[in-house]
Parts: structure tokens; C-alpha cells; sequence
């Protein structure tokens, strides 16, 4: 599989959600998620495995990690730009990973629209853009509606997981979900872990922790 191999069959004014091989294309600035008829996780994988959701998977160095070294689980990673999804499709296809499936839209559409039926074992946010300017904080994934959306998609005791190496967003986003009543911080107070060194590596990760940066791990249980 290359990368010419996808590409969208319809233009921007007829743009509508479709599956193709094992991705899930949805079109930004849309507003007919509901009639889109979503298959439940069993039905897309086969199998009644555990299914795991990473959003802003990047270049999805974690997750293929995660799909080849966990093959009894199964994984979707999220990404809202065409190069970065399109990188994760290819990969899946060449090295045969039947359990990922590749969504190309934004966290928030996926999370509220497409998984309103299926409930699933464990969420992951690595590394989401902190919109570091006070004036682009609205901009930023980590919202209470969004957190919100976590809670109606997560089983109960399981978890929300995010990493962040920006001190204020992470500070967002435990405000957030210290907020919310259906989450509680598996981690005791101050709410984060600077050290996970089983959690896998990433791009983002990488890249920080070789300039020196902080990391921040932290880990909400789904009450």
C-alpha cells in the first residue's frame, strides 16, 4: 500500500462520511454526523476484543507500537490531518495490523457522534496541541464538553489517559476533569507522573525529552 492509494471519492461541497479500507474519513464543517450509520467496534474488527481509542495520533508512532506488541486488543487512532492519518493507513496495511482501524477527522466529531454506541476500554491523548497563546485556548481539545463526551464513551473503571510536556495545559486539563463527577485522578495529588518508562514512545515524546522538557502523565478513572 501506498500513499496515492487513498484518497477522498467525493468533492468538498458532496463531502460525507464513508469508510475506506479500514479508514473513516470525517469531513470537517459538517453537520449530518447523525445519519451516518456507524458500525459497532465488534462488526469493524471481528472480534469482541478490548478496543482502545488514541486521539491526536500524529504519526501514530505509539499506536502502531501498540497494535503490533497487543495484538489481543484492538485500537483506533484519530487524526484530524489527511498527510499524518493517511501515514497510520499505510502502515497498518503493510504490516498487516488487523486490529487498528484509522479514523481521519477531529477528536471531538469521533468522540461525540461516531461512538455514541460503543463503549470502549481505554482512551489516549498523547502530546495534543496546547495552543500555548491565551487568545487560541478555546482551540484547545481539552474542553468540558469534551470531557463529557470521555465519560459517555469509557466503561466504567476504565481510563483516560494524557500526556502533555505543557505546564498550563496540563494544569487545564486536570481543572477539567477534577470538574467533572464521572472521573476520578488515579494518581494522587498533584494529579500527574513525570516518569512512565513502559508507557511506549512517540514523535512528540521523543522530540521533547531530548530538549529537556517535562513531561506530564496523567491517568482519570472512568467512575
Amino acid at each position: 500500500m501506498k500513499a496515492k492509494d487513498l484518497w477522498i471519492p467525493f468533492s468538498y461541497e458532496n463531502r460525507r462520511p464513508v469508510i475506506i479500507q479500514r479508514l473513516l474519513f470525517i469531513p470537517s464543517h459538517y453537520e449530518e454526523h447523525l445519519k451516518f450509520a456507524m458500525p459497532n467496534l465488534s462488526t469493524i474488527f471481528q472480534n469482541e476484543n478490548a478496543c482502545h481509542v488514541e486521539f491526536c495520533s500524529g504519526n501514530g508512532q505509539w499506536i502502531i507500537d501498540k497494535a503490533k506488541n497487543e495484538p489481543d486488543k484492538n485500537w483506533i487512532a484519530v487524526e484530524k490531518r489527511f498527510d499524518r492519518a493517511r501515514k497510520i493507513w499505510v502502515k497498518m496495511h503493510n504490516e498487516n495490523l488487523s486490529n487498528l482501524f484509522v479514523v481521519l477527522g477531529s477528536a471531538q466529531d469521533f468522540a461525540k457522534y461516531y461512538l455514541r454506541d460503543n463503549l470502549v476500554d481505554g482512551v489516549f491523548v498523547n502530546f495534543p496541541d496546547p495552543w500555548p497563546k491565551k487568545k487560541h485556548a478555546k482551540n484547545r481539545l481539552f474542553q468540558s464538553e469534551f470531557i463529557r463526551d470521555l465519560a459517555a464513551i469509557l466503561k466504567p473503571q476504565r481510563t483516560a489517559f494524557i500526556v502533555t510536556d505543557d505546564e498550563t495545559y496540563k494544569g487545564q486539563v486536570i481543572d477539567h476533569f477534577l470538574e467533572n463527577i464521572h472521573f476520578r485522578p488515579e494518581f494522587p495529588k498533584p494529579y500527574f507522573i513525570n516518569n512512565f518508562e513502559a508507557y511506549g514512545q512517540s514523535f512528540f515524546n521523543d522530540l521533547w525529552v531530548n530538549k529537556g522538557r517535562n513531561i506530564y502523565y496523567m491517568s482519570f478513572i472512568r467512575e
